[in-house]
């Protein structure tokens, strides 16, 4: 913005200055003997006051004769490069008579006697850099207030915008919990696709752990009986006095019970699953009825082995 305002202060100081070059145009002329004049036209005091910073220049092209402001007092105005003829040129930056910088607009005239002259108005960058530091110490404050407004909006808006997403969360902690097994939130039309996509998430992971869980305790549960039947056949080893292979096979029975024990508590603490249990009575006492009937087929087995061992 200091740039851009640098750039309208200049284009408007380039034009001031390009007025008061054509008046002086208009007041310069050649006399009868050839010399040059000019007509007191800019009554600007600041031409007059040496060094002001306000400064013209007319030039004899043929003879380099000179007519200044008396501003200039005894320096001369140098710029870089002559113009052409009719040629109106601006300079933006050159060394003034006090070693500033400076900016100008000169043009050389060609009279209908064939004589020209170089007319040239110039004013010190200062005053283009002393409009820009006043603009920026009047906009400072100004743009100050607009980022703290702009902030708070920014803070408003986030606040506001995110809320949904906060309380997104604050159901996910209620799930990750076990408070609650699905999202319950109305969101906005922009966050609601991803709660239902969470809670289809959720119904296929709760349909994935109870199958799990099914087949665990169905696995656990169909161990149990060979189990049984192998505590009766270590019995019955210890009862004829084999008791290396019944200390064998009660230890390896041991390490599977354990492990279906583990799995079925495992089964039962999983998430989801409630505190109270229940039974099917009619399925327990079945499955008694399959073990007593298991031992009992065990046990004409082993009668039948023992007969043809001896």
């Amino acid at each position: 913005m200091r740039y851009l305002f640098e750039l309208h202060v200049e284009r408007r100081v380039v034009g001031e200055l390009t007025v008061d070059l054509n008046e002086l145009i208009g007041a310069t002329s050649f006399t009868s003997d050839g010399h040059l004049v000019v007509a007191p036209v800019l009554t600007d005091p600041r031409f007059a006051n040496p060094l002001s910073g306000y400064y013209w220049q007319v030039e004899d092209v043929a003879t380099g004769g000179l007519e200044r402001s008396r501003s200039l007092w005894d320096a001369k105005l140098v710029l870089p490069a002559r113009s052409a003829s009719g040629e109106m040129r601006t300079v933006e930056e050159f060394t003034g008579p006090g070693g500033e910088l400076s900016i100008a607009v000169e043009r050389t005239i060609i009279d209908a006697g064939g004589r020209s002259f170089r007319a040239i108005v110039a004013e010190d960058h200062r005053t283009v850099e002393i409009s820009v530091s006043e603009y920026v110490r009047d906009l400072a404050p100004a743009l100050l207030m607009l980022a703290a407004v702009l902030m708070a909006a920014f803070f408003i808006q986030i606040t506001i915008g995110l809320a949904p997403l906060e309380t997104l969360r604050a159901a996910v902690g209620s799930v990750i919990a076990q408070r609650t097994t699905r999202l319950d939130v109305v969101a906005p039309s922009e966050v609601q696709p991803l709660a239902d996509e969470i809670n289809r998430l959720l119904n296929a992971q709760e349909k994935a752990l109870a199958r799990a869980r099914s087949r665990a305790t169905d696995l656990a549960h169909g161990l149990k009986t060979p189990l049984q039947v192998l505590s009766a056949d270590i019995r019955a080893l210890r009862k004829k006095g084999e008791t290396e292979l019944a200390d064998e096979i009660e230890k390896s029975a041991g390490a599977i019970r354990r492990h279906v024990e583990r799995e079925l508590a495992r089964a039962r603490l999983a998430p989801g699953v409630s505190g109270e249990a229940s039974c099917r009575v009619s399925e327990v006492a079945a499955g008694v009825i399959a073990v007593v009937n298991v031992r009992q087929l065990a046990g004409s087995f082993r009668s039948r082995w023992m007969s043809r061992r001896i």
